[in-house]
C-alpha cells in the first residue's frame, strides 16, 4: 500500500528544509564576514580607544584661566578635578566595552614662559571581547592598546599636542598629590 504525503506533512518538511538552509547559510556568511580578515582585532580597537579619549586629557590639564601654573600644579589639579591618585580622567561608567586609564608620567615648564608648561600622558586602554552575533554585527577580541602624548599648555589653554612614543615606566615621575590648582611661585 502506497501513502501519499499530505499537505500538512510536505509544508512540515519544507519549512525544515528551509531552516536548515537559512542557519547554513547565516553560518557560512558569519564566518565569512566576522572571519579574520574583518573582526577588530581587540589591540586595534583599544589602541583607538585610547587615541580617543585625548581629548579628554587635553581638556581635564587646560587651566580656568591665564595665571602662571607649572606642569605639576596642573598635574595635581587634574587628579583632584578626577578624584583620584593616578587618573586624570574622572572615573566613567562602563559600558561593558573596556576601560581607559590616563597617568601623566612626566611634566615641566609653566604656562607663563614661551615653550609652556608639558604634560606628557600614557592613556592605557583595555578593551573587552565580545561578539557580534550571527547578524553581521562587528565582533572584538580582548585586547589593550597604549598611546602616549605630550601636551603643552600656554595662557590658559593646550597649544600643542603631540603623540610620541611611550616611555618605559621606569622613567615615569612620582605623580604629585592631587590639589587645587594655585598661582605658581615666580
Amino acid at each position: 500500500m502506497t501513502t501519499i504525503p499530505t499537505m500538512g506533512s510536505k509544508l512540515t518538511a519544507g519549512v525544515l528544509v528551509g531552516a536548515l538552509v537559512v542557519v547554513g547559510a547565516g553560518t557560512y556568511v558569519a564566518t565569512t564576514v566576522l572571519g579574520s580578515d574583518s573582526v577588530s582585532e581587540g589591540n586595534a580597537a583599544a589602541d583607538r580607544l585610547a587615541a580617543g579619549r585625548s581629548t579628554d586629557v587635553a581638556r581635564a590639564l587646560t587651566p580656568p584661566d591665564t595665571e602662571k601654573y607649572s606642569g605639576a600644579q596642573l598635574v595635581a589639579a587634574a587628579l583632584a578635578a578626577a578624584s583620584s591618585k593616578t587618573d586624570l580622567l574622572p572615573a566613567a561608567p562602563s559600558d561593558g566595552t573596556g576601560t581607559v586609564t590616563a597617568v601623566a608620567v612626566a611634566w615641566n615648564g609653566s604656562t607663563a614662559v614661551t615653550g609652556g608648561a608639558r604634560v606628557t600622558v600614557r592613556i592605557d586602554a583595555h578593551v573587552v571581547a565580545h561578539s557580534g552575533g550571527l547578524l553581521g554585527l562587528e565582533s572584538t577580541s580582548d585586547g589593550k592598546g597604549q598611546r602616549c602624548f605630550v601636551y603643552a599648555l600656554r595662557d590658559g589653554a593646550v597649544s600643542a599636542v603631540r603623540v610620541i612614543r611611550c616611555p618605559p615606566a621606569s622613567e615615569a615621575m612620582k605623580l604629585p598629590k592631587p590639589a587645587a590648582l594655585s598661582r605658581a611661585s615666580t
